[in-house]
């Protein structure tokens, strides 16, 4: 039997995320004092106990959910990858579980990836939504009508 990980992307974040490894693991709270360290600031404080809002920035998003992806992979007991994947993000937390990349070397691109973003975002707003269990032909008429309310 093959073992496959696969690592979320942005999006996957919520307030409180990697509190119980930080206090239930020494390794665990080691990677995220690193991480602090590492990017200039306690990324883990937001991630704890910060708002949704908070979560919602990019520069903070991208690193909070590679933190939580590669150190909850890595306290896995025994955890050998046979394969991995990651969708956007996880591309990074991938290649750390896969030791094709260090921890530290992966937070730092990660974290300039997200500052690039974080500007881009700033410089042209909007938003993402995902759409459920709506007829394509709905779909199509919403975005027609946003079009022609925008002037596009």
């Amino acid at each position: 039997m093959a073992n496959a990980y696969v690592f979320p992307g942005q999006g996957s974040q919520f307030s409180g995320m990697g509190k119980n490894l930080y206090d239930s693991n020494p390794v665990s709270k080691e990677m995220f004092e690193q991480a602090n360290d590492i990017l200039g600031f306690r990324i883990s404080d937001i991630m704890f106990s910060g708002s949704d809002e908070d979560l919602k920035q990019t520069n903070v998003t991208q690193p909070a959910v590679f933190l939580h992806s590669v150190i909850a992979f890595k306290t896995l007991p025994a955890a050998k990858p046979d394969m991995v994947a990651g969708h956007s993000l996880g591309e990074f937390s991938a290649l750390v579980a896969n030791d094709c990349l260090s921890f530290e070397n992966a937070l730092m691109l990660v974290s300039i990836r997200a500052q690039a973003m974080q500007r881009a975002c700033e410089m042209n707003p909007s938003t993402m939504a995902a759409i459920l269990n709506l007829a394509d032909h709905i779909v199509e008429e919403i975005c027609d009508e946003v079009m022609r309310d925008t002037g596009k």
